[in-house]
């Protein structure tokens, strides 16, 4: 009996399965990508607050990658194939104001 172990080849010869990234869920292999991204801009002095999450794009898996403070330099263009989006995070709310008595 062959078992699937979550790609496309899997059963097929079994050498290719070593530490392959599921692909077919491809929002759950860009996290993992998004997290080694955020970790490489950090790496790189990076300062900004990062966030990178999965985010479909005219019909392609990209990651957005969302900062506040400073714009991140030296940001991929694209990250492991996929396109990198940029974006601002939007800034909070302000506080509420105090209440009178």
């Amino acid at each position: 009996m062959t078992r699937s172990l979550g790609s496309r080849t899997s059963g097929v010869d079994g050498s290719s399965e070593g530490g392959r990234i599921n692909t077919i869920s491809l929002p759950g292999a860009l996290v993992i990508y998004g997290v080694a991204l955020v970790q490489y801009l950090q790496s790189k002095g990076v300062k900004s607050r990062l966030t990178v999450a999965p985010v479909l794009i005219g019909g392609a898996w990209c990651l957005e990658l969302t900062y506040q403070g400073d714009a991140p330099a030296g940001v991929p263009e694209r990250w492991h194939g996929h396109r990198v989006a940029v974006k601002a995070a939007e800034p909070p709310p302000p506080p509420p104001a105090p209440a009178h008595a």
